[in-house]
């Protein structure tokens, strides 16, 4: 786990897929198909890194260039905890989710795929709601 994310003290770290609209998931495939697999955002293109520091919740994921095959890292989310009215588990499709609301209405999920990624949502669910 690391330390310091952006110069905060980090408090939960964890990776999850991100569960996309189905806007998003057609760019991804459409972009799957013009690029080929090699171009794509690393293996999983809604593969993110969540970060919880003391002020704000981060979400990132890896990026490979166009020109290149060096992956980038790409900050998608950067949302203070004071910014976030709702953290919670959700169950939706079947399938176990962290599920986050923002205060400018913007909703969330990421999917929790087994107990320890559970263990680390709560604990942010925790630490959110405080």
């Amino acid at each position: 786990m690391t330390n310091m994310y952006n110069d905060e003290k980090v408090i939960v770290s964890f990776s999850t897929r991100r569960k996309l609209d189905m806007t998003s998931q057609g760019a991804n495939m459409v972009a799957n198909c013009l690029l080929g697999r090699n171009k794509v955002s690393g293996v999983e293109p809604n593969l993110y890194t969540l970060f919880l520091t003391e002020k704000t919740f981060y979400a990132e994921y890896s990026r490979t260039s166009l020109h290149g095959d060096k992956p980038i890292k790409v900050t998608k989310l950067n949302i203070p905890i004071e910014d976030i009215k709702k953290a919670e588990l959700m169950e939706k499709d079947g399938e176990l989710y962290l599920y986050m609301l923002s205060d400018w209405g913007k909703e969330y999920f990421f999917s929790i795929e087994n107990d320890e990624i559970k263990e680390q949502a709560e604990l942010l669910i925790k630490n959110i709601t405080r």
